[in-house]
């Protein structure tokens, strides 16, 4: 039979032990009694301000994380909705400019629900019960609204959340993109009636006039929950249309119950009004059974109902109250989107366990402690001076005749371990080793991590090698799109008629914004300022073939207008184009003797003009789809006069777009008062030169990123501005 080393040490030890246990009892039982005595008072003292301080600490730490943890939540929430009411502001940015210039888009026709296409992601046209079918301006409204086809499709596709999208003509009609045509179809194959204007999101945008989130209702064809978005789109003063989109309440929870810490805490999300809209417990005073909605702003707790006044004005807190009978810590956070609060529950007993237990395990080991140092005295009295002399004499005679035996395999597995390394991880269970105790199972254990280490260790290698070369494609590509943009200032150093400049800061690695700027022939520049949907790489090769495209267009067609150029570059894009990416372009020819301009936009930001007599002025210049959403598009030409003295500022959505810690976007008008602070600190200089430019942007620059703050940068950012200086300037003018 086998035997541990703790059996062989016991044996070696033992005859010392019945040797010294008499002497031990009889001089020293006096002297560890005593000492028992002061060590429980001692331990007892000790233990209290360890339990107390230890409570009190754990406490705090978990309050402080708890806050924190229901702010993170709310923002995630947060980004769902912000997500789907952007992309509904999107498409009814493109339904107005459908709708008020039809004949520049091609028609596309919009099928009936149908039963064959169950479960499908599909574009459907539906008449409320009072539509005229027959009416040709809804016909050709509906055939145009139908081009937005793909760009339907990728809102609800490319979404986790978003259950459907929909434009809702006032003629009547409704053209939806969701997964359920079946649902729209009777039990005699008819297509039912959708009267989307006695829907509340319809009426909500249309009472307020902009934006509107509906309050929980009930699906029109679906025995489910949700909460809609709606947009409306207007042409002059009369609404035209209404742009609309929901979550479903069951995707809400699934959100929501996320946010959930452990199996203690509890969710509740409250509308606007206090309303539960969703909440974890079934019942009690945050509770919500089934769908009634309550008010929690009409409950008879006075302590909530302050709290809940507080949360709705925007404010994030942490508050101690009773709720259902029991001290509750309650941390709360706004979803600003919706106007919404998120409020997080743990009763303060759930909060302080784990400090309590803590505190309860110390006691415990406290008193076994004492009771294991009491019942252990009689043996202890061995510890006497005289008595350790003498076994210390004993040990040392025997531990001569037992270390080697004891030593030797340890020291061999020692000198084996630390052999290892290199190319050879491998450990080999010598004879020396199978001692048959604890020593010999340590050995074996040693072999098998040997071998597990080295699979681990070829892992390791393969996918640090993968990484490294992702990482070195990565790289080719930031560098392969930085070369393709024209970074060499001055740009056209001979030329005293016009100075630039322009810079790019990608979001990633590598970006989709791009800009670009030729001479078509000595007297006209061409300028381009563009930004492909998307982000990385995808962008960035699209960005290469767009940016391409456009020069040599406008390169092999001399004399041609910017709206001819991007509709033959649109129709080149749009070949081939499987994944639906596109591009917002501003194309500008300047004429550089008269300083007239042409240019086109399709689908960009507009540009802004500085006047000497007017400052920065931003222009509404005419606007078409983005290149690459759908071919035959035509745009219209813009004509501006620019005076010596004059710049152009030509800028990508990042500019506006950019946001602070509190969801703030820069804006039109903050950009608008940054470029004339700009111009005021590099001076009012119509003939500026290219490092006065370069100091200009450096400025704006400046104060975006002052406004950002910690916040990262979330999309690329680009900007150009062109000053002119006329025809006949001199050498000594432009410095």
């Amino acid at each position: 039979m086998k035997e541990s080393l703790r059996v062989k040490i016991f044996r070696m030890n033992i005859v010392l032990v019945a040797v010294a246990l008499v002497l031990f009892t009889l001089l020293g039982i006096y002297q560890v009694r005593r000492d028992a005595d002061l060590m429980e008072k001692t331990n007892r003292s000790q233990n209290t301000v360890i339990v107390d301080s230890l409570s009190d600490s754990m406490r705090d730490m978990a309050t402080e994380s708890f806050q924190k943890y229901v702010v993170s939540e709310a923002k995630i929430i947060d980004g769902e909705f912000w997500t789907m009411r952007h992309d509904l502001q999107v498409l009814a940015r493109q339904v107005q400019m459908v709708l008020e210039e039809p004949s520049a888009y091609s028609p596309v026709e919009v099928p009936l629900p149908s039963q064959t296409d169950a479960g499908k992601l599909t574009l459907q046209l539906l008449y409320s019960d009072t539509a005229d079918k027959d009416d040709p301006e809804l016909k050709e409204q509906i055939l145009r609204i139908g081009g937005l086809r793909n760009m339907m499709l990728e809102m609800v596709d490319g979404s986790d959340t978003m259950l459907d999208c929909m434009v809702s003509l006032s003629g009547g009609a409704s053209i939806i993109v969701d997964r359920t045509p079946e649902s729209k179809v009777g039990p005699n194959g008819d297509v039912q009636y959708y009267n989307a204007d006695r829907r509340p999101w319809y009426v909500g945008a249309l009472v307020h006039g902009t934006t509107y989130s509906t309050p929980v209702n009930k699906d029109n064809y679906l025995d489910t929950y949700e909460v809609m978005v709606g947009v409306p789109v207007y042409l002059g003063d009369t609404l035209a249309a209404v742009c609309g989109g929901s979550i479903l309440m069951e995707s809400m929870a699934d959100i929501i119950s996320n946010a959930k810490i452990g199996e203690y805490s509890d969710t509740c999300l409250i509308n606007e009004n206090g309303t539960i809209i969703y909440s974890s417990k079934p019942e009690g005073e945050l509770g919500l059974s089934g769908v009634e909605l309550k008010s929690l702003l009409e409950g008879n707790n006075a302590d909530l109902v302050t709290l809940v006044n507080s949360a709705l004005s925007g404010d994030i807190g942490f508050q101690l109250l009773e709720i259902d009978g029991k001290q509750t810590y309650i941390a709360y956070a706004p979803v600003d989107t919706l106007g919404w609060t998120l409020l997080l529950s743990i009763s303060q007993a759930d909060l302080n366990a784990t400090a309590y237990r803590l505190a309860e395990q110390t006691d415990t080991i406290m008193e076994e402690s004492i009771a294991e140092m009491r019942s252990n005295e009689g043996r202890t009295v061995v510890t006497t001076l005289f008595v350790a002399a003498i076994m210390l004499l004993f040990a040392g005679l025997l531990s001569l005749i037992f270390s080697k035996r004891l030593v030797d395999p340890i020291k061999k597995m020692t000198l084996r371990v630390s052999e290892m390394q290199g190319n050879d991880m491998s450990f080999r269970v010598e004879d020396v080793l199978l001692t048959g105790d604890e020593i010999e199972v340590l050995a074996r254990a040693f072999a098998n991590m040997s071998e597990k280490m080295r699979g681990y260790v070829q892992e390791i290698v393969e996918i640090t090698s993968e990484k490294q070369r992702l990482d070195t494609e990565l790289s080719v590509a930031a560098d392969i799109q930085q070369n393709m943009l024209p970074t060499h200032f001055p740009a056209f150093p001979d030329r005293r008629e016009f100075n630039l400049y322009a810079v790019m800061d990608p979001a990633k690695e590598v970006g989709g914004d791009f800009y670009d700027f030729f001479l078509i022939d000595d007297d006209h520049l061409a300028l381009v300022m563009a930004d492909v949907s998307g982000k990385g790489v995808p962008a960035s090769l699209f960005m290469v073939i767009s940016k391409t495209l456009i020069k040599n267009v406008a390169s092999s067609r001399p004399g041609s207008k910017p709206a001819e150029i991007l509709s033959k570059v649109n129709d080149l894009l749009c070949e081939g184009n499987e994944d639906s990416m596109f591009v917002t372009v501003w194309l500008g020819i300047l004429t550089v003797s008269t300083g007239e301009l042409v240019s086109a936009c399709a689908g960009h930001e507009y540009p802004v003009f500085y006047r000497k007599n007017r400052g920065f002025v931003l222009e509404h210049d005419p606007h078409g789809l983005a290149l690459g959403a759908y071919p035959g598009v035509k745009y219209r030409n813009a004509q501006w006069q620019l005076a010596p003295g004059d710049m152009l500022f030509l800028y990508t959505d990042g500019v506006p777009e950019a946001n602070n810690s509190r969801q703030e976007l820069f804006g039109e008008q903050r950009m608008l008062a940054a470029l004339e602070k700009s111009m005021n600190a590099v001076g009012e200089n119509g003939c500026a030169d290219t490092e006065t430019l370069k100091r200009f942007l450096g400025v704006l620059r400046a104060q975006i990123d002052d406004f950002a703050g910690e916040t990262p940068q979330f999309d690329d950012l680009t900007m150009m501005c062109v000053s002119y200086i006329g025809g006949g300037a001199a050498t000594e003018d432009i410095h």
